[in-house]
């Protein structure tokens, strides 16, 4: 009885060890690669370039910083403090003013976001809001650079849908608003 006991534990040790688990295993992980794959393969990185503030009809370029391109990295929030990122990137300023707006110009060829918030930083003061038909409008205290940071987020299509698997901000400074 001790003999069977023991064969059958060998048994099930080999075959969890057997180049066919290995098989599984390593399935299982390519088939993640490659939804991973997908998800940062959702959005061609020469169409983040593309993405437009306008202001009084002249076109700004997006300056951009990706937050995240799998929703593993989504959910682990490793964002740089905000005076970095502007070191990095060296956003864009539009000299507007308080009440003015500026549009988000999205190319046709850009898979559309399923949400675009935008931060507006003036100070210590920060406030969130979505961006209605793609406008932003110039809010805060005159003579104080406002920070402006503009996230696409895409979401998963499972039956949750809450979970972001792709993020993207851009970024532009209204550095004296009157």
């Amino acid at each position: 009885m001790k003999q069977l006991i023991f064969i059958m534990l060998v048994t099930i040790v080999l075959g969890a060890c057997s180049p066919l688990g290995s098989s599984n295993k390593e399935e299982s992980q390519n088939s993640n690669k490659a939804s991973t794959n997908q998800i940062a393969d959702k959005i061609d990185v020469d169409q983040l370039d593309k993405v437009q503030f306008i202001y009084n009809n002249k076109a700004y370029e997006a300056k951009y910083k990706l937050k995240c391109k799998t929703s593993a990295e989504c959910s682990e929030g490793n964002d740089l403090p905000l005076n970095k990122i502007k070191q990095e990137i060296k956003p864009k300023k539009i000299d507007a003013s308080i009440g003015d707006q500026i549009e988000i110009r999205i190319p046709n060829t850009f898979p559309w976001p399923d949400q675009i918030l935008y931060h507006q930083q003036q100070g210590a003061t920060g406030i969130q809001e979505t961006a209605d038909k793609n406008v932003i409008e110039v809010t805060g205290d005159k003579g104080e650079e406002i920070t402006y940071i503009v996230n696409f987020n895409w979401r998963s299509n499972d039956s949750d849908n809450t979970k972001i698997i792709y993020s993207v901000a851009y970024y532009f400074e209204v550095p004296n608003p009157t």
